[in-house]
């Protein structure tokens, strides 16, 4: 029976290219890079696209740098504690000072893939989180209860007042219903994609597993809405207005920077968000972003590339332009350091 599961797993994982590893999926994508470095006459020309993180936001971004540039009240109450901090009541004192309740979200400074994240219901559970990982700055975090979750890639030229979106996507959080018989671990272990994520939950949330919950009753099982945790992105183009798009020229015009990326937010419905009313923005990523529709399940791959490849021409437009305006791109010495600091990073912290 465990050999049968493992099987299915592993089936399902190399038949369905939304489970397929990054290094795999994205090696045509580096393709298209090399086409549009070329073009330009310089392989790192996109980091011109948001001038003030660094690379763009290709990688090892500082996620409090990316807030700062983000008008004041659209991204949830967020404080910095920095690697070096290891005394626990000073922690105690910033997270209170900023006035951040319980539960809370903590995540690191630098990450991707929801590396490290991790809603923390106290602050025993916090302290904890951050003593496993000594040396890392980490952002403690406003949890942001609504219960919608979206992606909205946006772009602006630095020479219009409007922007478009060109993806929106809708998140469903990993859940599972009880039958009154079944820990949730056994019902997970009867869907591939809660199935993939059972190794890091025997580990994180044994409890949790163990639990039997009653028939008919949904479980929320992961909290955090990243692919890599067993979230489904729905695609939700039909969803694009000009009423949300007016949303997002109003955040962009008072944004210094900023021009090409994915919002990642929640809000209480999609109604309200296009009202501007009800939502936080929970990460901004810059030009490494995806338009998230395209893990929408059974989406054919060549789509997904086309669409990608979509981006990347608009990014290379927008490029052109910043380059016009005087904007320079970072050096081939700076990119190539932060992605040698960015892996001894990501290595020391397994």
């Amino acid at each position: 029976m465990i050999w049968s599961r493992q099987l299915r797993d592993q089936w399902v994982k190399w038949t369905h290219w939304e489970f397929w590893p990054s290094w795999l999926f994205n090696f045509p994508v580096v393709l298209i890079w090399l086409y549009y470095g070329i073009r330009s006459g310089n392989l790192f020309f996109f980091t011109r696209a948001n001038p003030v993180i660094e690379t763009g936001g290709l990688l090892g971004e500082s996620k409090i740098n990316i807030y700062h540039h983000l008008p004041q009240g659209v991204y949830p109450l967020t404080v910095l504690i920095p690697g070096s901090l290891q005394v626990p009541s000073m922690i105690l004192d910033l997270v209170a000072e900023a006035g951040i309740p319980w539960p809370a979200i903590v995540k690191p400074n630098m990450g991707e893939r929801g590396f490290l994240i991790r809603k923390c219901v106290d602050s025993k559970e916090m302290l904890d989180h951050l003593q496993a990982h000594p040396g890392i700055d980490f952002l403690v975090q406003e949890y942001v209860a609504w219960e919608e979750e979206y992606s909205v890639m946006y772009h602006r030229f630095p020479d219009s007042e409007k922007g478009a979106i060109t993806s929106l996507c809708v998140k469903g959080f990993l859940q599972t219903t009880g039958n009154g018989i079944s820990t949730i671990e056994v019902l997970m272990l009867n869907d591939p994609r809660a199935s993939f994520q059972l190794d890091r939950l025997r580990a994180e949330q044994p409890t949790l597993l163990s639990r039997i919950p009653e028939c008919g009753e949904l479980v929320l099982i992961e909290p955090i809405g990243n692919h890599c945790k067993g979230t489904t992105f729905l695609n939700a183009n039909e969803h694009i207005t000009p009423g949300l798009t007016a949303v997002f020229d109003q955040i962009s015009s008072e944004s210094t920077g900023l021009y090409y990326g994915r919002f990642d937010l929640r809000c209480r419905s999609l109604a309200d968000l296009e009202n501007a009313e009800h939502f936080s923005i929970l990460e901004y990523n810059g030009v490494a972003s995806e338009p998230a529709h395209i893990y929408h399940p059974g989406r054919p791959l060549w789509k997904a590339y086309r669409d990608i490849a979509r981006h990347w021409g608009i990014l290379y437009r927008l490029c052109l332009v910043q380059k016009r305006r005087g904007v320079p791109a970072e050096s081939g010495r700076d990119v190539l350091r932060q992605l040698r600091d960015w892996w001894k990073y990501k290595e020391s912290r397994g």
